[in-house]
């Protein structure tokens, strides 16, 4: 029989990305190696494929683009040396990551198997409103901006919460606030990540935004993993 465990026995992904610096080449090689760690594990190397500067509005930005490759099984080494196989979840909340029912199912996930999480937090882009007459005030789209801002100041707390509540994970947890729909938001991660299920923890029937759009089904339909839907009721 095949030993899977033996060295050299392993299956990686090759991905490319773009990341860029206003300051040079090598920083926007940092920035891009970095940012990707937050959320791939066992990233391997990084190879630079091309160079360029971006000037628009007196504005200069070195780019790079670099093809990363990482490892996608599950095995891991535990505290005392030991190998285990981890199941990865990606987490999607926002208002409701401080609640007692995502710790409580964050927890039973980590009684049933080691684990890794990766929360999301989705954050719709800004829009300005119209009154009946068509007219946008000067001053709208900026506080359109101040609002937007500070929901993304309140899911950062909430995140940073989330986090302090389970520093036990260390490095087993990761996360991120994204802007924009929640399932391209989503795709993007796939992009550079590999996921057992994905939790929807969201707010309740009649108040939840994102039950009213469906997004659980839009997230079935657009992702073949096994997906929990958790509607907190306080």
């Amino acid at each position: 029989m095949a030993n899977h465990n033996a060295v050299g026995a392993r299956v990686d992904k090759v991905i490319r990305i773009v990341a860029s610096s206003p300051t040079s080449w090598s920083e926007a090689a940092r920035n891009a190696v970095n940012e990707a760690s937050k959320t791939i594990h066992g990233l391997a190397t990084a190879r630079l494929i091309d160079t360029d500067i971006f000037v628009r509005d007196s504005i200069t930005l070195y780019r790079v683009k670099l093809e990363l490759q990482f490892r996608l099984d599950r095995n891991r080494t535990d505290a005392a040396g030991e190998p285990v196989q981890v199941r990865r979840y990606l987490i999607v909340a926002n208002q409701t990551l401080a609640t007692a029912g995502l710790q409580e199912l964050v927890n039973d996930k980590l009684a049933s198997s080691a684990a890794e999480f990766h929360v999301l937090v989705p954050q719709a882009d800004p829009t300005v409103s119209v009154d009946l007459s068509g007219v946008i005030s000067p001053n709208m789209p900026d506080r359109v901006l101040a609002r937007h801002d500070l929901a993304v100041a309140e899911a950062e707390q909430r995140l940073a919460s989330f986090k302090r509540t389970f520093a036990n994970l260390g490095p087993s947890l990761t996360t991120e606030v994204a802007a924009g729909d929640p399932v391209a938001a989503i795709r993007r991660i796939m992009e550079r990540s590999s996921f057992d299920e994905i939790i929807i923890s969201t707010l309740p029937v009649g108040i939840s935004r994102w039950l009213k759009i469906d997004l659980p089904t839009r997230i079935e339909r657009a992702f073949n993993l096994p997906l929990t839907t958790l509607v907190q009721r306080d």
